[in-house]
């Protein structure tokens, strides 16, 4: 696992967008801190059931943590609503927990972005990993995990770092020198997922090659670097199974991925792409929802920020395994 991250820094070398990758790594266990810029976290040999690490800011200029994973937790628990009777899918069992998020289950090197604004007086961020009980035959999968942590540096002023530092005498991060080539890495303010490269590939979280199930109650965005001459952002889902309000076997959009009677956009499971057309019916639409294992392609050509939106409500349906799709940005 371990080779594969040093092969894409490698590769991002090659293609001159520098590299995230400093001299030293560090590795703490858990209940460690560090304030390395570059950490690597993976599970002890013994895993106790509350492993947590803290990370220290490098430097003042620290605006986020990008984390890289790969994990086995168990997968999310089919808790019921004792009010409506309804399920709904939670990270109860196993879970990894930082920054309010939590996610459980499957995962193949999937990435997410936590705000670090050490300029505001914000000097740690804790990540807390939580393992069930596995005593005796419980069924569970044996835990894993394999993290790499890059704190991102931003220059005074961004906007994802504060205009000044409140008192200053109170703050005991290191005021290291640096020449922050961290900008190709930096997320858009409010981005949880980021990427940056021109093209690639998306996956809802516990995705788990389409066996899995996306925890309930989420709302996040997907967000993609957009530059000067950007003008087309194009998706190609190669699977789709997104709760939808009938059932269905095929790509449903807008209405058709609402419940009835409410008048919340967020009571309900889409994936939400600003200004989309559907390139085989040319036909408009900004919700998707539903079930397809065919090839769909969506196009964006939205203003400002270069996003998609997930959301899931909380309520489980059997058609939620969730999402894949590649993307490009031209």
């Amino acid at each position: 696992m371990n080779g594969y991250i040093a092969s894409v820094l490698l590769v991002l070398l090659g293609l001159g967008v520098g590299s995230l990758q400093a001299a030293s790594v560090a590795k703490p266990v858990c209940g460690g801190t560090t304030s390395y810029k570059n950490i690597n976290l993976v599970v002890p040999s013994s895993p106790p059931r509350e492993c947590e690490y803290h990370i220290g800011a490098y430097s003042k200029y620290v605006c986020q943590l990008r984390i890289d994973f790969a994990m086995t937790l168990a997968q999310p628990t089919l808790e019921k609503d004792e009010t409506t009777g309804l399920s709904y899918a939670e990270c109860t069992s196993d879970y990894f927990e930082v920054n309010g998020l939590r996610l459980c289950g499957v995962e193949t090197w999937q990435h997410i972005y936590v705000p670090f604004n050490a300029t505001d007086g914000v000097s740690t961020v804790d990540l807390l990993l939580v393992l069930a009980n596995r005593a005796g035959a419980t069924g569970l999968p044996t835990p894993s995990w394999d993290m790499t942590v890059t704190q991102l540096e931003c220059p005074a002023g961004a906007s994802v770092r504060s205009l000044d530092m409140e008192d200053q005498a109170e703050i005991t991060i290191e005021s290291r020198a640096s020449t922050i080539k961290d900008g190709f890495f930096v997320a858009p303010p409010g981005c949880l997922q980021y990427f940056p490269q021109a093209k690639g590939v998306v996956k809802s979280f516990n995705y788990n090659d389409g066996a899995g199930i996306y925890p309930s109650r989420m709302n996040y965005a997907i967000c993609f670097r957009r530059v000067e001459t950007t003008s087309l952002l194009t998706i190609r889902s190669y699977f789709f199974n997104v709760g939808a309000e009938t059932s269905a076997s095929n790509f449903l959009t807008d209405e058709s991925c609402y419940r009835s009677g409410s008048s919340n956009d967020l009571d309900a499971d889409f994936l939400m792409v600003p200004q989309a057309t559907l390139v085989d019916s040319n036909t408009h639409a900004t919700y998707f929802c539903g079930a397809t294992d065919k090839d769909v392609v969506i196009k964006s050509n939205n203003p400002g920020p270069l996003l998609v939106l997930f959301n899931s409500d909380d309520i489980y349906k059997e058609s939620e395994a969730g999402f894949a799709f590649t993307y490009t940005v031209a």
